[in-house]
């Protein structure tokens, strides 16, 4: 540090200011709203669809793992009682 000059605050805040303006007008110049729109719709479909998907695959193979439970008589029980229900409800009589 000796050797080196430092530069005043101003001169260095100026140059700061100037390399922050720039890369603003490189970020407003690429800036396109209906891009945006439509990416965050096809975003939240794709959020939608995988939420439903994994529910139905995932539910299903938990429910038949939890209702071979039976040494836990609450919990046994009440997915057996899931289990029971869903079943019902896709019976068609």
């Amino acid at each position: 540090m000796i050797g080196k000059k430092k530069e005043p605050e101003s001169k260095s805040l100026v140059k700061t200011m100037k390399s922050l303006d720039k890369h603003m007008e490189m970020l407003a110049s690429h800036y396109q709203p209906k891009r945006y729109l439509w990416m965050g719709f096809i975003r939240g479909i794709v959020y939608g669809l995988g939420i439903i998907v994994s529910i139905a695959i995932v539910l299903p193979f938990l429910l038949a793992i939890l209702s071979t439970i039976d040494w836990i008589p609450y919990v046994g029980d009440l997915i057996s009682e899931i289990v029971f229900r869903m079943e019902s409800a896709q019976r068609p009589y």
